[in-house]
């Protein structure tokens, strides 16, 4: 495993005892919370290692030391629970890969270089590819799922829009729509990629480097004045 990878943390194939006292009445919110996040992680664990039907909520309830009752107290239904963990691991700023600093807003190649690699990588990953096919596979029955994974950059678009507003504003550049700019500007970037990746289409490093350097200088060439 490279380092900086991280995948969802291990799950018990049996219940076990929680750190935290049992008591009578409901859980303190620290139980509740810890709960949820080991019910996030463990269906996680779950779907990218057997895909959506054939990971069960029994399953899921057992491998997070809890009870099926339980766990339907918190999602009424897989589509749910699947739902609720697509979103939460896909903003997630330490899965699959720990985000990097965010790069010098000042220098606009450099910047949009580091935010390309930043969303590359985090793209190619083989647990977001995995993750992005399980989506796109049930999109038509969980339609949220699908939404999800066209919002999955929106952190970085942010990034992109700001730096653009940034340049724009010194004369610079020309970005009437920064909105839109980044969405194209990460579509060419991380989008197609991580497209082909779910074919099983890979590239090397090499190639796929050469193919940023190529679309971030088109990019800057085409934002600036006449």
């Amino acid at each position: 495993m490279k380092a900086g990878t991280l995948l969802p943390m291990a799950c018990s194939a049996q219940p076990q005892a929680h750190p935290w006292p049992r008591r009578g009445g409901r859980p303190t919110l620290a139980e509740a919370a810890q709960l949820d996040r080991e019910v996030r992680e463990c269906a996680l664990r779950l779907f990218l290692a057997h895909g959506y039907e054939r990971t069960s909520m029994d399953a899921i309830a057992r491998e997070a030391g809890t009870t099926k009752a339980s766990l339907y107290a918190r999602f009424a239904s897989k589509d749910e629970l699947f739902n609720s963990v697509l979103e939460w691991a896909t903003q997630r700023k330490d899965w699959p890969l720990r985000e990097p600093p965010p790069p010098d807003l000042d220098d606009l190649e450099g910047a949009l270089t580091a935010i390309a690699d930043a969303g590359l990588r985090r793209a190619l990953h083989p647990a977001m590819v995995q993750l992005g096919r399980i989506a796109v596979a049930h999109a038509s029955r969980l339609p949220e799922s699908a939404w999800t994974q066209a919002v999955l950059s929106w952190p970085r678009q942010e990034m992109v829009i700001e730096l653009l507003e940034r340049h724009a504003a010194t004369g610079a550049i020309v970005a009437d729509d920064p909105e839109i700019l980044a969405e194209h500007f990460l579509g060419m970037v991380a989008g197609v990629p991580a497209r082909l990746a779910s074919l099983g289409i890979a590239r090397d490093r090499a190639a796929q480097d050469k193919r940023t350097q190529v679309a971030v200088r088109l990019f800057v060439r085409g934002l600036r004045p006449d």
